[in-house]
């Protein structure tokens, strides 16, 4: 496994991740189209945040599953608990010290959030869960 790092705009929420970082997820919904989000998955004993826990603001919609992490400083969206995997933390690769999708040697994983209901079964297929 290798470590991640990264945080916030402002530097007040800093986080590390222990993964193998073989692919990302590329969401449609409204929010994520609308944040720019690049979703990477590690489980919570894999993730640590560093700095910032005060830091950090929670946003929840709809069913109020999915729990959305951004700083309460900058606004940049920096973790959630996914709709799909609330077990799980989802990184917001855009977030990531030095990630740049364009350069990325993984998988590219397509999500249909739009259609999130009739779509998600066969993501979480593909993630192995």
């Amino acid at each position: 496994m290798n470590t991640i790092t990264g945080g916030c705009h402002c530097g007040a929420v800093r986080f590390s991740a222990r993964t193998e970082l073989a692919s990302v997820v590329l969401c449609n919904c409204s929010l994520c189209a609308k944040k720019g989000m690049i979703h990477h998955q590690v489980a919570p004993q894999d993730f640590t945040l560093e700095s910032g826990k005060d830091d950090l603001a929670l946003y929840q919609f709809g069913t109020g599953t999915a729990k959305h992490w951004f700083c309460r400083h900058c606004g940049i969206h920096v973790t959630s608990n996914p709709r799909s995997a609330p077990d799980q933390v989802s990184i917001n690769m855009r977030c990531v010290d030095g990630f740049d999708l364009e350069s990325f040697g993984g998988e590219v994983i397509p999500f249909d959030g739009v259609h999130w209901e009739e779509n998600v079964a066969a993501l979480r297929e593909k993630m192995g869960e």
